[in-house]
């Protein structure tokens, strides 16, 4: 093969030339061939791109580095028609590894006007299409991720809008399924919930169809299915693709939490019956009031107690029930100190203005954000019990005062034998009747006995 040594020049230029600095440093990977595609020359990014040594390069044919040599063929085939700018092909790199490239190949014109050879330029753009390939999949995920949360959307609008039934929210739901599919106009569902089952109205039961479980509180619940009326290809569930299946569990899990927030608020609301008929029940006076001192509510109890009928009671300033403002100071500071008081006594107030003693067992009601809003109080009239109390203990007072005035006698008693005096503590000697009448409350009467009268007669 015959060098054209001008032709090359023009390409690479002279040694130390503008030209040739850089063909040999050009990132790129830059490459001669002849006018039969055979390499001539090559630069440093070329050698580095193919593993080939400089000594190896000359005369191998440009084709031999295509994954495709028939690509290469047709290059040159419209190269020599003009040229052709950044073809993405797939070259053998270093180690025969698979690359992607750009590859752009122009003719070099000898001094007549025939073509003396070819330049090319390839550009490896494997992290390119390699980060291609990722925005594409970001792109799909980003898509499918936008779809879930539109229909998740969707489905809260429905579950959270006020006044509706819960099989008015399920069938809401049940309409927004089949736009989770692919094929959304030949998808039918049923929805078994809570012990109740819910069809579209185009529900057909097919074998192409997938299916999620419904749990709440980890217990099975239901579970939603979806069915395609028609065959489709094959995928990660039976036609159905992984992340419509994905999408399929995030619905019934919502529809778990669903029957969850169903189950509380019945349990509320019986909840609520319960203690709302303890509370009107109660023989003890109960009543709620805001921390201003407005009367909120009352039940039958307190409004016995107190003397108000109901359009009184609710809405009273709570200080009219109150004996003095030291007494609802006193309590106030007392339950907002610790938070809640038992057996707290009080003096309070009925309509008709009598006094009532009354123990108050109370505590703080607070907000969510832990402000106290007022208080809730349980009220027992102790006035009765407290007078009895009273009495009994003037009584006991009464009757220790009584022990202390009683006169006994205890102890050895020293008395003569003959005359029968008794000698007191100072040592002096009383007669008996004396010494008694002084140590108790008793009264000597004088008489005979039977005997003594006798004996008296007959002297």
């Amino acid at each position: 093969m015959k060098r054209n040594d001008s032709t090359h020049e023009t390409v690479a230029g002279t040694p130390g030339g503008v030209y040739k600095r850089f063909f040999d440093h050009n990132p790129d990977a830059l490459v001669y061939c002849d006018e039969q595609g055979s390499v001539v020359d090559a630069n440093g990014a070329f050698f580095l791109f193919t593993g080939c040594g400089k000594h190896e390069i000359p005369g191998k044919a440009f084709r031999q580095f295509f994954l495709n040599p028939a690509e290469a063929d047709r290059l040159f085939r419209e190269a020599r028609e003009g040229g052709v700018d950044s073809r993405e092909v797939r070259l053998l790199g270093a180690d025969a590894s698979e690359a992607d490239c750009q590859v752009s190949l122009h003719p070099v014109k000898d001094a007549q006007g025939g073509i003396a050879g070819y330049v090319g330029i390839i550009r490896d753009i494997s992290r390119i299409m390699h980060d291609r390939e990722d925005l594409k999949s970001t792109a799909r995920d980003l898509s499918e991720r936008i779809r879930e949360l539109n229909c998740l959307y969707e489905i809260s609008e429905v579950i959270d809008l006020k006044g509706r039934t819960f099989p008015e929210i399920v069938q809401g739901v049940l309409k927004l399924v089949p736009g989770i599919t692919t094929y959304p106009d030949i998808t039918a569902a049923r929805l078994t919930i809570d012990g109740g089952m819910y069809l579209t109205e185009n529900f057909q039961q097919t074998p192409w169809h997938m299916e999620s479980e419904i749990q709440s509180r980890c217990r099975a619940v239901g579970s939603l299915e979806v069915f395609y009326l028609q065959e489709r290809p094959l995928r990660f569930e039976g036609p159905f693709t992984r992340e419509e299946k994905r999408l399929l569990d995030l619905i019934a899990s919502r529809l778990g939490r669903l029957v969850s927030r169903k189950r509380a608020e019945e349990m509320l609301t019986e909840s609520e019956q319960r203690y709302r008929s303890l509370f009107e029940d109660s023989r003890d006076a109960i009543y709620t009031t805001s921390r201003d001192g407005v009367i909120l509510d009352a039940n039958e109890a307190a409004l016995e107690l107190f003397g108000y009928p109901r359009t009184e009671m609710i809405g009273l300033d709570v200080m009219q029930i109150y004996a003095t403002r030291d007494e609802r100071d006193k309590f106030q500071q007392e339950v907002e100190d610790r938070g809640s008081v038992r057996n707290f006594e009080v003096l309070l107030k009925r309509k008709d203005g009598t006094i009532i003693t009354c123990l108050y067992t109370s505590s703080v009601r607070k907000s969510a954000q832990g402000d106290i809003l007022g208080y809730h109080s349980i009220v027992r009239d102790i006035t009765d019990i407290k007078r009895i109390e009273e009495e009994k203990q003037d009584l006991i007072e009464e009757l220790k005062l009584a022990l202390e005035r009683i006169k006994t006698l205890k102890g050895l008693v020293p008395i003569c034998a003959s005359c029968k005096k008794i000698r007191d503590d100072r040592g002096y000697w009383n007669q008996l009747e004396e010494y008694i009448e002084a140590h108790s409350d008793a009264v000597f009467s004088h008489g005979l006995c039977p005997e003594c009268q006798k004996r008296f007669e007959e002297e």
